[in-house]
């Protein structure tokens, strides 16, 4: 029990809040690996109708590449919204992150022609969230660190670690259990929703939501 313990507690006292944020956290990241394993499943397929080898890899590495270079591009532009104004720097973050598995568990439903320029604007709207949650968790870390920010990092990390693996595990399921694409598409509001009803939990009086 004990070293289970040191998984998750610091060895100082921890910040009044840090349980709320590890525990809504874990949740958060339980949620959208969940959707990730889903979106997955639907750019799989989607490859799969190409014929060739070479233009699954290049389509599934391309989709990457868009996404990175043009989510660089992006972020330069609006990165100092987190701290001018972080409430609406945090709602860009969910509807990109959101619009991004969207976009992509509708891409088996486009012709292949279109696979590249849709998954690459999903896999940049995805690149755009996942800056913007890290910036707002750099945040949060810094309110919770009572003098050893690195200790809690590290306890932050394994927990969600932790949280992607069971939330794959039940993206797994699901899409075992739910082999129709179509109901599939239904989960997706649903786990967006309370991703960000659990994350916005999560950092609840952590990190200052008035414009600067």
């Amino acid at each position: 029990m004990n070293s289970f313990k040191k998984l998750f507690c610091p060895i100082k006292k921890p910040h009044k809040l840090y349980f709320q944020y590890i525990g809504w956290s874990f949740t958060s990241n339980v949620l959208v690996s969940i959707e990730s394993v889903l979106a997955s499943h639907s750019v799989l397929v989607s490859i799969d109708s190409y014929d060739s080898q070479w233009m699954k890899t290049a389509n599934y590495i391309g989709k990457d590449i868009i996404g990175q270079c043009g989510g660089l591009f992006v972020m330069a532009k609006i990165s100092r919204g987190a701290d001018s104004n972080p409430k609406k720097f945090l709602l860009y973050s969910n509807i990109c992150q959101q619009l991004s598995y969207t976009l992509i568990c509708f891409t088996p439903f486009f012709d292949p022609v279109y696979f590249l320029p849709v998954a690459g604007i999903a896999n940049l709207m995805a690149n755009v969230a996942f800056v913007g949650y890290g910036a707002t968790n750099a945040k949060v870390i810094d309110k919770l660190s009572m003098g050893n920010i690195g200790e809690i990092y590290a306890k932050i990390t394994i927990l969600s670690t932790l949280g992607s693996s069971v939330g794959m595990l039940l993206g797994l399921c699901i899409t075992t259990i739910v082999p129709d694409h179509n109901i599939r598409l239904c989960f997706i509001p649903v786990l967006g929703a309370a991703r960000i009803y659990t994350f916005n939990k999560g950092i609840k009086n952590l990190v200052d939501m008035k414009k600067e």
